[in-house]
Protein backbone atom coordinates (compact mmCIF):
# COMPACT_ATOMS: atom_id res chain seq x y z
CA UNK A 1 0.00 0.00 0.00
CA UNK A 2 0.99 3.50 -0.84
CA UNK A 3 1.06 6.31 1.09
CA UNK A 4 1.18 9.53 -0.20
CA UNK A 5 3.54 12.18 2.15
CA UNK A 6 3.08 15.83 1.99
CA UNK A 7 6.47 17.66 1.01
CA UNK A 8 6.95 20.28 4.14
CA UNK A 9 9.70 22.23 3.06
CA UNK A 10 9.18 23.62 -0.89
CA UNK A 11 10.51 25.86 -3.09
CA UNK A 12 7.34 28.46 -3.23
CA UNK A 13 7.68 28.29 0.73
CA UNK A 14 11.22 29.68 0.52
CA UNK A 15 10.10 32.28 -1.93
CA UNK A 16 7.09 33.50 -0.18
CA UNK A 17 9.79 33.80 3.32
CA UNK A 18 12.34 35.58 0.89
CA UNK A 19 9.13 37.63 -0.20
CA UNK A 20 8.47 38.48 3.68
CA UNK A 21 11.81 39.40 4.65
CA UNK A 22 12.20 41.97 1.85
CA UNK A 23 8.86 43.72 2.85
CA UNK A 24 9.58 43.48 6.63
CA UNK A 25 13.36 45.28 5.80
CA UNK A 26 11.51 48.01 3.65
CA UNK A 27 8.51 48.65 5.99
CA UNK A 28 11.61 48.59 8.77
CA UNK A 29 13.65 51.02 6.31
CA UNK A 30 10.64 53.25 5.79
CA UNK A 31 9.62 53.79 9.43
CA UNK A 32 13.04 54.30 10.85
CA UNK A 33 13.42 57.17 7.88
CA UNK A 34 10.12 58.57 8.90
CA UNK A 35 11.14 59.00 12.71
CA UNK A 36 14.31 60.57 11.58
CA UNK A 37 12.27 63.08 9.59
CA UNK A 38 10.07 63.55 12.39
CA UNK A 39 13.16 64.51 14.72
CA UNK A 40 14.45 66.52 12.34
CA UNK A 41 11.35 68.47 12.28
CA UNK A 42 10.80 68.71 16.13
CA UNK A 43 14.51 70.20 16.27
CA UNK A 44 13.62 72.86 13.55
CA UNK A 45 10.84 73.45 14.64
CA UNK A 46 12.18 74.24 18.13
CA UNK A 47 15.24 75.95 16.59
CA UNK A 48 12.42 78.13 15.04
CA UNK A 49 10.39 79.19 18.24
CA UNK A 50 13.60 79.84 20.03
CA UNK A 51 14.97 82.06 17.23
CA UNK A 52 11.62 83.94 16.99
CA UNK A 53 11.70 84.32 20.94
CA UNK A 54 15.36 85.86 20.85
CA UNK A 55 14.66 88.24 18.13
CA UNK A 56 11.84 89.74 20.26
CA UNK A 57 14.24 90.77 22.73
CA UNK A 58 14.80 93.81 20.65
CA UNK A 59 11.31 94.85 20.70
CA UNK A 60 9.89 94.85 24.11
CA UNK A 61 10.90 96.12 27.46
CA UNK A 62 11.76 93.62 29.65
CA UNK A 63 10.94 93.29 33.23
CA UNK A 64 11.54 95.69 35.14
CA UNK A 65 10.89 98.27 32.55
CA UNK A 66 14.01 99.94 33.25
CA UNK A 67 15.93 97.00 34.42
CA UNK A 68 19.49 96.64 35.04
CA UNK A 69 22.58 94.05 35.30
CA UNK A 70 21.52 93.31 39.16
CA UNK A 71 17.34 93.20 38.99
CA UNK A 72 16.74 91.90 35.42
CA UNK A 73 14.07 89.32 35.17
CA UNK A 74 13.15 89.25 32.11
CA UNK A 75 15.47 90.51 29.04
CA UNK A 76 13.93 93.23 26.67
CA UNK A 77 16.11 95.91 24.71
CA UNK A 78 13.30 98.59 24.17
CA UNK A 79 11.63 101.63 25.44
CA UNK A 80 8.74 103.14 23.88
CA UNK A 81 8.74 100.87 20.62
CA UNK A 82 12.15 102.15 20.11
CA UNK A 83 15.63 100.32 21.04
CA UNK A 84 17.15 101.38 24.27
CA UNK A 85 20.87 102.26 23.92
CA UNK A 86 21.42 101.71 27.50
CA UNK A 87 19.81 98.77 27.97
CA UNK A 88 22.43 97.56 24.57
CA UNK A 89 25.46 98.55 26.54
CA UNK A 90 23.78 96.86 29.50
CA UNK A 91 23.46 93.92 27.74
CA UNK A 92 26.93 93.49 27.40
CA UNK A 93 28.14 93.95 30.89
CA UNK A 94 25.52 90.88 31.74
CA UNK A 95 27.05 87.15 31.73
CA UNK A 96 26.33 85.35 28.61
CA UNK A 97 25.11 82.19 30.83
CA UNK A 98 22.56 84.84 32.15
CA UNK A 99 21.40 86.00 29.26
CA UNK A 100 21.01 82.36 27.52
CA UNK A 101 19.26 81.60 30.97
CA UNK A 102 16.66 84.22 30.95
CA UNK A 103 16.16 83.74 27.17
CA UNK A 104 15.70 79.95 27.81
CA UNK A 105 17.67 79.10 25.00
CA UNK A 106 18.51 75.50 25.70
CA UNK A 107 21.42 73.68 23.86
CA UNK A 108 21.26 76.91 21.11
CA UNK A 109 24.32 79.16 21.61
CA UNK A 110 23.65 83.02 20.55
CA UNK A 111 24.40 85.82 19.19
CA UNK A 112 23.24 89.26 18.32
CA UNK A 113 24.54 92.40 15.46
CA UNK A 114 23.35 95.10 15.29
CA UNK A 115 24.51 97.07 12.00
CA UNK A 116 23.70 100.89 10.82
CA UNK A 117 23.41 101.23 7.02
CA UNK A 118 26.95 99.82 6.27
CA UNK A 119 28.70 98.95 9.67
CA UNK A 120 28.63 96.66 12.31
CA UNK A 121 27.33 98.75 15.18
CA UNK A 122 26.99 95.88 18.31
CA UNK A 123 27.43 92.49 18.79
CA UNK A 124 27.14 90.65 21.84
CA UNK A 125 28.97 88.27 22.43
CA UNK A 126 32.11 89.48 21.16
CA UNK A 127 34.07 86.39 20.66
CA UNK A 128 31.42 84.10 19.36
CA UNK A 129 32.33 81.87 16.44
CA UNK A 130 29.26 79.24 15.07
CA UNK A 131 32.21 78.23 11.98
CA UNK A 132 31.75 74.37 13.23
CA UNK A 133 28.18 74.74 14.15
CA UNK A 134 25.94 71.76 12.56
CA UNK A 135 22.97 73.92 12.08
CA UNK A 136 22.74 77.61 12.22
CA UNK A 137 19.43 80.01 12.23
CA UNK A 138 19.08 83.49 11.24
CA UNK A 139 16.51 86.42 11.25
CA UNK A 140 16.86 89.80 10.48
CA UNK A 141 14.58 92.59 11.72
CA UNK A 142 14.83 96.50 11.41
CA UNK A 143 14.56 98.39 14.29
CA UNK A 144 15.26 102.11 15.37
CA UNK A 145 17.99 102.94 17.54
CA UNK A 146 18.78 107.18 18.28
CA UNK A 147 16.20 107.99 16.13
CA UNK A 148 17.76 105.99 12.66
CA UNK A 149 16.94 102.26 11.32
CA UNK A 150 19.09 99.65 12.23
CA UNK A 151 19.52 96.05 11.07
CA UNK A 152 19.02 93.83 14.09
CA UNK A 153 20.35 90.39 13.12
CA UNK A 154 19.67 87.14 15.87
CA UNK A 155 21.57 83.99 15.67
CA UNK A 156 21.84 80.81 16.71
CA UNK A 157 23.11 77.60 16.28
CA UNK A 158 23.95 73.96 17.78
Amino acid sequence: MLTNKAQSLTYDFFIALAIFFIILTIAMGYWYYLTVQMEDNARRNLASKTLLSASQVWFKEGYPKYWDISNVLELGLANEGKINSTKMEMLSQLNYSKVAYLLSLGTFNLKYEVYNKTNLIFQFPINSDFSSAKNVYKIERIGILDEKPVKVRTIIWD
